[in-house]
């Protein structure tokens, strides 16, 4: 069970990860014309609700799971894992997500509206806080991982029984 629940959680992983990029390398090709632009953020916002939310969700579960399995809920190292994975969730379904549809609105009427693919404040106010919601995330993502990876206090120190030596190596727990 827990390596099936390991699969789930990496390729939730690399849902989330590698459409975030896939949506970081559309947005900065920077189409030339309003029909790009309105494709481009058609792909993005379609992309995000297929494949970013729901490796998000998938991620969320199958770690909460794992880490409900391997340290029990009063743990302290699952319950700050946990509190930012949840930041995570919810700066991506309060800021990032409605972002996006805001943006892929504004630049479907604007190319509707024949206005030459203007583009207002609306829109860039939009994409500014699209980009700056997800690079929190991005940092949030990798404060997670870094908790994952050293958790902190909760690993022995290894002692060497003689100098340069580490044969017993006895853990000494601080």
């Amino acid at each position: 069970m827990n390596r099936t629940l390991k699969l789930i959680h990496f390729i939730a992983l690399a849902l989330f990860l590698g459409s975030i990029l896939a949506w970081v390398v559309l947005s900065e090709t920077s189409p030339t014309t309003p029909a790009l632009l309105a494709q481009t953020r058609q792909q993005i916002q379609t992309g995000t609700w297929a494949l970013t939310v729901p490796g998000l969700w998938l991620m969320l579960c199958s770690g909460l799971l794992l880490g409900y399995r391997r340290y029990g809920p009063r743990n302290r190292f699952f319950q700050l894992k946990l509190g930012l994975t949840l930041l995570i969730l919810l700066n991506a379904s309060l800021v990032v997500v409605p972002a996006v549809d805001q943006a892929n609105q504004l630049a479907q009427a604007a190319l509707l509206n024949g206005s030459g693919g203007a583009l207002g404040a609306d829109f860039h106010a939009a994409t500014l806080r699209e980009a700056i919601g997800g690079g929190l995330n991005i940092l949030l993502i990798l404060a997670t991982a870094a908790v994952g990876v050293w958790r902190s206090g909760s690993r022995g120190r290894f002692k060497a029984d003689a100098p340069g030596v580490n044969a017993g190596a006895a853990a000494e727990i601080r």
